[in-house]
């Protein structure tokens, strides 16, 4: 919801189905905790636990799977792929490297992958056959050994 949008802008549908995913959520969470806090030898109790837990998140990945056709939208896809290029563009992860700051190189592997599933998924194969070349001489050459 935006700063804009009250409760009642959202119609009852909607609200319902955001309702009963945070139910979902939080109980999932609930169980989870709990399921983390046991002990963890001699009690059989985690298998119940384990088992109200499981239960839970299957039907909350159900729900997700029922109720995913925002995600379904190419808008997204279009503001990640002005995101990533935008971070591209800036050189934000330029120069970047493994002695200087490795978990940034982590990042920077990451920022490769998504965007360049972003690319894919928009069918921009020019822009995937760029990005796949700099990821070579980026991580290929400089990162991979092969014994």
């Amino acid at each position: 919801m935006t700063g804009a949008e009250t409760e009642d802008d959202i119609p009852l549908g909607e609200r319902k189905t955001v309702t009963d995913f945070c139910y979902l959520l939080d109980k999932s969470k609930q169980l989870f905790n709990g399921l983390r806090d046991l002990p963890q030898y001699g009690h059989k109790q985690w298998q119940s636990y384990f088992g109200r837990t499981f239960d839970v998140y299957t039907k909350l990945w159900k729900f997700q799977q029922q109720h995913s056709l925002r995600t379904s939208e190419t808008s997204y896809l279009n503001e990640a792929f002005s995101f990533y290029s935008a971070i591209r563009q800036r050189s934000y992860y330029f120069q970047v490297n493994k002695e200087d700051r490795p978990e940034l190189v982590v990042k920077k592997l990451r920022y490769y992958a998504r965007y360049i599933v972003v690319c894919l998924l928009l069918n921009k194969m020019d822009l995937v056959k760029v990005l796949v070349k700099v990821w070579k001489q980026h991580f290929y050459y400089n990162y991979v050994t092969i014994s």
